[in-house]
């Protein structure tokens, strides 16, 4: 499309009602006229983020339960996460045979009498099942491949065959059109939800060369030498004194920092004392597309990740105040990224994962969620404002921007009879307790952990909240439905698989690949 014609397209939409925007958003262009074809797909994924984490947030962040910035847009779907662990396990309860992509029974992964026809919001432990529940790496996986696979796996078929590698959406595209590949992350670039989109493994953990790898390479490095992405943001910096490098703990290996700081292939910046993030990240955004070069930003505090923006109680007034400048907001990478992609004549598929909201679910860390969903908010309405930006070829008739979560984490519950206000945290207070609280390790700490009602005793969590107007049921993932929503070119192949395997209004993960293939014109996988 040529600039003058998207001025001449945002115009037209200036002009027409909300109603005639949605609907023209979600139908695509008038009956005998040719939709044109999706280039640039923004895929945002909230780590662990639950419907009731969205409420929550929206209702500190805007005083209500739908005011974040995806809550208006308008194509809108219910997501089912399970992974093949999670099928065979309700298969054999059910005496029913073990998953086969060729052969399976979608409710056995998701019983809608169980779980719901939509994400719980309400205060019954009843309607969020939990363990099993899929893991990050399984579940943007099916993001990522289309397939469904054991928990674990990273763009990997299930059973680990030797030869199991999946091509992803995002590298069949760039395959096939040319198109530039992102991912950011506010978690270590090497874990679960960025890597499966670029990367291929049997094992989340192997991260490094030397650990179990595809072709001899450990996530990381394949990422870095053998997929290279155009951009990459997000942590795992090894630190600003006395560097780290143990990978085990969500740092960079050393080889492959120093191979970054070398790089001729990539402009490679990173946290330093004292230096603005986000500026120094826009800098070589720009200083990247100046001179033909990929952008590595490499970020991260303690355990690799960025540091969570802290959230204040001060009812009436929000306010979120970041830790430091150092590491650059969401919405600052994302921008850095959009800006640098949307060079590119062949379209773009970016990833922008805020993965610090399963880490604070983990934990039950109710004002760290809120500060992470924040963070998130910020990063959506950038990206919106940046299609929306008027004198180039990017708008709605040719970019999607998807909204959902890969799981949910943590089985928060609020006390419908007192709902918090804007700007209003729960009493929250560390937990005095004399056993330790249930061990728990790596991103994905106290996956499968059961929840209330299960036969479990209910999860003591590092924190209390002696009001009781919030709650949570466990530490680990559960299998409730999460939401999705989305705007833009592949907004009518959403809307369109929503009810063919579940009733209402629900999707599977695996059919938003499929329909984003279908709007990207990729062969179905």
């Amino acid at each position: 499309m040529t600039e003058d014609r998207g001025r001449k397209t945002r115009a037209a939409f200036g002009k027409v009602s909300a109603a005639a925007l949605a609907a023209a958003l979600i139908l695509g262009p008038a009956c005998g006229r040719k939709a044109p074809a999706l280039k640039h797909v923004i895929l945002f994924i909230g780590d662990g983020m639950s419907a009731r984490t969205e409420v929550a947030a929206s209702r500190y962040l805007y005083g209500r339960d739908d005011g974040l910035a995806w809550h208006k847009l308008p194509a809108k779907a219910y997501v089912a996460t399970w992974d093949v662990n999670v099928y065979n396990a309700n298969a054999r309860r059910a005496g029913r045979p073990p998953y086969s992509r060729s052969a399976f029974t979608p409710l056995l992964g998701y019983d809608v009498k169980a779980g719901g026809a939509r994400p719980p919001l309400g205060p019954d432990a009843r309607r969020f099942p939990a363990g099993p529940a899929t893991d990050s790496a399984s579940a943007a996986t099916a993001l990522a491949t289309g397939y469904k696979t054991d928990s674990g796996n990273i763009s990997w078929l299930p059973g680990d065959p030797p030869d199991g590698a999946l091509p992803t959406i995002a590298e069949d595209l760039r395959a096939r059109a040319g198109a530039g590949i992102g991912v950011i992350s506010t978690v270590p670039f090497d874990h679960a939800t960025p890597a499966a989109f670029v990367s291929h493994n049997a094992s989340r953990s192997s991260y490094y060369t030397g650990l179990k790898g595809y072709q001899g390479l450990g996530i990381g490095d394949e990422i870095v030498l053998r997929t290279k992405p155009d951009v990459v943001i997000a942590g795992g910096h090894p630190g600003l004194d006395n560097p780290d490098f143990d990978p085990k703990k969500g740092y960079i290996s050393e080889s492959l920092y120093r191979a970054l700081q070398a790089s001729t292939e990539y402009v490679f910046v990173e946290r330093r004392p004292g230096q603005d993030g986000g500026r120094a990240l826009a800098e070589a955004a720009s200083a990247a597309a100046r001179e033909g070069r990929k952008l590595f930003g490499l970020f991260g505090g303690k355990g690799g990740n960025f540091d969570v923006p802290r959230v204040e109680d001060s009812p009436g007034r929000p306010a979120i105040v970041p830790q430091t400048d150092e590491n650059p907001t969401l919405s600052e990478a994302t921008l850095a990224a959009l800006d640098y992609l949307g060079r590119d004549p062949d379209g773009f598929f970016l990833v922008v994962e805020q993965g610090d909201i399963d880490w604070a679910n983990h934990d039950n860390d109710y004002s760290a969620m809120i500060g992470c969903v924040a963070d998130l908010d910020g990063a959506v309405r950038a990206a919106l404002a940046f299609v929306d930006r008027p004198g180039d070829a990017i708008d709605w008739t040719n970019t999607a921007l998807l909204v959902t979560a890969d799981h949910a984490t943590g089985g928060l519950r609020l006390d419908p009879a007192r709902p918090l206000g804007a700007g209003d945290l729960p009493s929250q207070a560390p937990r005095v307790e004399t056993e330790e609280p249930p061990a728990r390790t790596g991103s994905d700490r106290g996956n499968g952990a059961k929840g209330p009602g299960l036969g479990a005793p209910e999860y003591l969590s590092p924190y209390v909240y002696p009001d009781e107007d919030v709650s949570y049921g466990t530490a680990g993932h559960t299998n409730e439905l999460v939401n999705l929503a989305a705007v833009g070119a592949a907004s009518r192949e959403l809307m369109k698989l929503r009810g063919t395997w579940y009733p209402g209004l629900i999707l599977d993960n695996t059919q938003i690949n499929a329909a984003l293939r279908r709007a990207l014109g990729l062969p179905s996988r």
